[in-house]
């Protein structure tokens, strides 16, 4: 990575902080220099606008947790839980995007596009979900979108929850309150508490 490609990537990291904390009204061009410990015009020389660092921000490196593999071998119980692991994963890796995306689509229709991209497309294990509902192996059908969204947000709800009782930001969710979710999801996709 060249000095610029550095500079460009610290300008982003120190945006996401920002957005994610304060939102897009809240930051300012000024702010995200302060924090980058660099000149406004250097950002300029980069982005055309603060709403082109937010759209960088979201856009390009949403990291996705591997999915793709034969899900059809697992029972339904094994595979919840393992949607629900995979998707706290992909949350904490991408905690900052997916606030501003969830706080900032709707001041600004130019997310739009990156949040039905990234939040709503399905992904193989959802689709394997999806196909097992069908096929009746869960009491009632979800629309895998809602699913999706649900999981998110508690998600980061759960985050913000452990940080505010703990004074600090773990920026992972507790093994216990993992297993929590899972029971949750088992239950309600199910309709019977599982055993462990």
């Amino acid at each position: 990575m060249n000095k610029g490609e550095r500079t460009k990537h610290l300008i982003l990291e120190k945006s996401k902080q920002l957005f994610a904390k304060n939102g897009y009204n809240g930051t300012t061009i000024n702010q995200i220099a302060k924090e980058s410990k660099i000149s406004e015009a250097t950002i300029y020389k980069y982005f055309k606008s603060k709403l082109d660092v937010l759209i960088t921000c979201v856009k390009p490196d949403i990291h996705d947790i591997c999915m793709e593999e034969d899900f059809s071998k697992y029972s339904i119980e094994d595979l919840l839980r393992l949607y629900v692991e995979k998707r706290i994963i992909w949350v904490e890796k991408n905690r900052n995007q997916i606030e501003i995306l969830i706080s900032e689509t709707l001041r600004h229709p130019e997310l739009s596009e990156i949040f039905f991209q990234q939040i709503y497309r399905k992904t193989p294990i959802e689709e394997e979900i999806e196909a097992r509902m069908l096929a009746k192996e869960t009491n009632f059908h979800l629309e895998i979108p809602i699913l999706s969204l649900s999981m998110i947000t508690t998600i980061i709800a759960i985050l913000n929850l452990q940080k505010s009782l703990m004074d600090t930001d773990p920026h992972q969710i507790t093994n216990e309150a993992t297993n929590k979710m899972v029971q949750l999801i088992l239950f309600g996709l199910i309709g019977n508490k599982s055993n462990e």
